[in-house]
């Protein structure tokens, strides 16, 4: 190991804790693009820092002055996807159980039954909601139990139950 070796490892060790990182960088630069004027001026900047003395908290300010100006900028996720809002909260649609022709959108023509939200696309409230009002008007005599009413069949359609969200119930 060199001389010059030797001291930086010395000089690192014995002023790690009293110098700014910069003034040790520039004192214990091995980059060979640093002149010897450069290298004895940080020398002398390290022996001046030698004789003062640090105070712990003008240290601790330049640290949370250097930290500040280091901090992240404010900005929305770049990789974040859109939430997706279900039809029924995106355009403020409110179900009743009188209202047979839209709860109908959401039953199978065919069985009668309710579409799950893999395929409807609704959150889970208003599907939890649907599902009620549907049994509610279904009780008080509103629409069929079995199968959808015919007139209904040719409304257009909310959603494509032949191409689900998901393929599958979970």
């Amino acid at each position: 190991m060199n001389l010059a070796g030797l001291f930086q490892r010395s000089l690192l060790s014995s002023l790690r804790r009293r110098t700014p990182c910069r003034v040790l960088q520039a004192a214990c630069s091995t980059n060979s693009n640093v002149s010897a004027s450069e290298s004895s001026q940080a020398r002398e900047n390290i022996e001046s820092h030698e004789e003062s003395t640090w105070d712990p908290q003008k240290l601790e300010e330049l640290l949370l002055a250097q930290s500040a100006k280091d901090m992240p900028v404010e900005m929305p996720n770049p990789y974040e996807e859109e939430r997706v809002q279900c039809i029924l909260c995106k355009h403020n649609i409110h179900l009743d159980y009188k209202n047979p022709r839209l709860l109908s959108q959401f039953i199978s023509p065919y069985t009668g039954r309710v579409y799950g939200r893999h395929i409807t696309r609704l959150c889970r409230r208003q599907q939890e909601l649907l599902e009620k009002e549907i049994a509610i008007s279904r009780e008080a005599g509103y629409m069929a139990i079995m199968m959808k009413d015919v007139k209904f069949l040719k409304d257009p359609k909310l959603f494509e139950p032949n191409n689900p969200d998901r393929p599958h119930n979970f």
